[in-house]
């Protein structure tokens, strides 16, 4: 009984303090951080407190981690070498007079950019493009917000995607079996965005009009274009090919991305002392970003499970005699509540110490129950007040554009992504289908 209490009692100072001090506009980091070590300190012994230099060291050395800042660079240099502009150009020739087509690009381009570049370059490169064109072109505006949006969080499922790193790294999991396991849904949710676009362009013509001015596109112009198309395919096939069939491991793969980008940007005309510069410093940024929220993530899952708080949740599962499946349920609705009111990151370094011991200890695949957790780490990046898609698109569209605006463009495809979420969930071979062909 006491130790129920002192793992009550440490749960409600941790959780509740972590709300607090993050209302009160302290970051994640400092947040977590300072009180995973206050309570190690409180709880433990000062000897408890070496793990804090053992875990640094630790995580900073991890050959993993070399990932990260390479698959970033990769898809810093992809952005400045202008390849979305390129695609989206050259799809446009061969989708022309489709309804929607606009819409049906930039789903196409983002999903090119996902499996290059990851979250992010999609909602930047496409916010400034395809926004205005399709705006231009009187296209419903959540049409052409939500588009862009629903498009780019795609890096988020679809490989190679940072944050399955990360998962991979706190889960001690395989990064190529959680990058193959992503692929299918990944598709059948851009898969889905295109169905509705289409559908809905023809059921409401006003909704996304056809252009008013005749385009002349000859065979040999379309066959032209493709070659706009070569270029980001095979950085594919490089990257992800070379994953999938075992020629390379991940750090391996992102490393030759990494040569792939600079040959696609000097082949542009665009590797210049200043790009390669911009490119550094901003893949410096976000990974420094993404270890130091990592490390007071990491710390707080080993001091968690000192405490003893996993033994707990599963003893209390067993005494409540709970059916698995509602507490995978359960487990994904709190997923999503707290998507709506924290970052991604932040949720996979508190919710996946404890979540993925107690989804094993049910029985679930580790592979499949850390998809599904992704999944909704997908549906975090749209759902208002904080996602951070319609924080990156306010950053780039025209400034008429309203914040209102862009969340109200946000519900179609969020219910399009918990139908792939539970589609995922009723049929688990969506998602364990091709880790089972490459194991």
């Amino acid at each position: 009984m006491e130790l129920e209490i002192s793992i009550g009692l440490i749960t409600l100072i941790l959780f509740g303090g972590l709300i607090l001090l993050v209302m009160l506009g302290i970051p994640v980091v400092y947040s977590l951080g300072g009180l995973t070590l206050g309570l190690t300190f409180i709880f433990g012994t000062v000897d408890d407190l070496f793990i804090v230099a053992s875990t640094a060291v630790r995580v900073f050395t991890n050959d993993m981690m070399t990932m990260i800042p390479l698959f970033l660079l990769m898809g810093n240099l992809l952005v400045h070498s202008g390849v979305s502009d390129r695609l989206y150009t050259a799809l446009g020739y061969w989708l022309y007079g489709i309804k929607g087509s606009l819409a049906v690009i930039t789903i196409g381009v983002c999903v090119a950019l996902a499996m290059t570049s990851g979250f992010g370059p999609g909602i930047l490169t496409m916010g400034m493009v395809a926004v205005p064109s399709m705006l231009k072109q009187n296209y419903n505006k959540s049409l052409a917000l939500g588009s862009v949006m629903a498009g780019g969080v795609l890096g988020e499922i679809i490989p190679p995607s940072i944050i399955m790193i990360l998962f991979a790294m706190i889960g001690k999991i395989s990064v190529g079996q959680l990058f193959i396991g992503g692929a299918v849904p990944g598709f059948v949710c851009a898969f889905l965005y295109i169905v509705y676009i289409v559908i809905r362009a023809h059921l409401q013509p006003d909704f996304a009009p056809r252009a008013e001015r005749k385009m002349n596109l000859s065979l040999k112009l379309k066959l032209k274009s493709l070659a706009e198309v070569i270029a980001p395919s095979l950085l594919v096939i490089l990257v992800l090919g070379t994953i999938f069939m075992g020629i390379a491991t991940p750090s391996e793969a992102a490393a030759l991305g990494v040569v792939g980008s600079i040959i696609i940007c000097a082949a542009y005309g665009k590797l210049t002392f200043q790009i390669m510069k911009d490119s550094c410093f901003e893949t410096i940024k976000i990974t420094s970003m993404a270890l130091w929220i990592f490390l007071p993530a990491i710390l707080f899952g080993i001091f968690y499970t000192m405490v003893g708080v996993q033994d707990a949740i599963l003893d209390l599962l067993g005494y409540w005699e709970l059916n698995r499946w509602l507490v995978l349920v359960l487990m994904q609705v709190i997923l999503f509540i707290f998507g709506m009111f924290m970052d991604d990151y932040a949720i996979v370094f508190i919710c996946a110490p404890i979540f993925l011991p107690v989804a094993e200890a049910l029985g679930f695949d580790k592979i499949w129950f850390s998809i599904l957790f992704i999944l909704n780490m997908q549906v975090a990046y749209l759902t208002p007040p904080f996602g951070w898609a319609s924080i990156l698109l306010k950053s780039v569209v025209p400034e008429e554009i309203k914040m209102i605006d862009i969340w109200k463009a946000t519900p179609p495809f969020i219910i399009i992504q918990l139908l792939v979420l539970i589609l995922a969930m009723i049929f688990p071979q969506l998602v364990m289908w091709l880790p089972s062909k490459m194991m």
